[in-house]
C-alpha cells in the first residue's frame, strides 16, 4: 500500500511541472499537456486509418511522466536538448522503481519512444499537434521566443507526415500561427 501511495503522489506532481507555453497568465503543466494530447487524439482518431484507441491513449497518458523528475525540455534551447536524454533516462529509472506494474510501464514507454507501433507514431504526431494548438491559443507567444517556423518544421514534420490528415492539419495550424505572427 505504501508503494502504491508513493507512486500516486509522485505521479500527481506532473500538475506542478511547467511547460514553455502559457494557459492564460500562467504556464501550462505537463499534466494539462498530457490530458490535451489524449483529448485531441480521441477526436482525430476518426480521421486516420483504424488504430487501437486504448493503445494511443496509453502512450499519451504516460509519454511525459518522466518530467516529474526530469522537467520539461524546450527544443529551442540547445542546452536543454543536450541534457534531455540523460535527465529522462535517470528519471525513467526512478519512475520504474515507483510503478507497481513497472513491466507494463516500460513496455508502453519503449514502444512509444522507439515508435514500434503505428499507434506510437500517431501518439507522437498528436504530441506535435498539441503544441501547435496551444501556441495558437497562447496570447503571450511571440515570434522572438526562438521557436521559428523552420525549427518547428524540422522537429514535427518527421512525425506528422506519417498520417496524411494529420500533416494537412499541421499545415493549416502553421498557416494560422504565421497569420497570427507567432512564428
Amino acid at each position: 500500500m505504501e508503494k502504491l501511495i508513493r507512486c500516486l503522489t509522485e505521479i500527481e506532481q506532473l500538475k506542478l511541472v511547467d511547460r514553455g507555453l502559457n494557459v492564460g497568465n500562467r504556464k501550462e503543466s505537463t499534466a494539462e499537456h498530457s490530458w490535451s494530447c489524449m483529448l485531441i487524439a480521441d477526436i482525430l482518431l476518426d480521421y486516420v486509418e483504424p488504430l487501437n484507441r486504448l493503445k494511443v491513449l496509453e502512450y499519451l497518458l504516460y509519454h511525459d511522466v518522466v518530467e516529474v523528475y526530469a522537467g520539461d525540455s524546450k527544443f529551442n534551447n540547445p542546452e536543454e536538448v543536450m541534457e534531455k536524454e540523460e535527465k529522462e533516462e535517470a528519471a525513467m529509472k526512478e519512475i520504474i522503481k515507483l510503478m507497481p506494474n513497472s513491466n507494463r510501464y516500460v513496455e508502453i514507454m519503449t514502444e512509444y519512444e522507439q515508435r514500434t507501433t503505428r499507434e506510437a507514431e500517431f501518439a507522437k504526431a498528436i504530441d506535435c499537434i498539441d503544441a501547435c494548438i496551444r501556441s495558437i491559443n497562447d496570447y503571450h507567444k511571440v515570434p522572438t521566443d526562438g521557436f521559428t517556423e523552420q525549427l518547428i518544421r524540422n522537429k514535427y514534420i518527421p512525425h506528422v507526415s506519417k498520417f496524411t490528415f494529420i500533416h494537412e492539419l499541421f499545415e493549416v495550424l502553421m498557416s494560422k500561427l504565421k497569420d497570427q505572427k507567432k512564428i
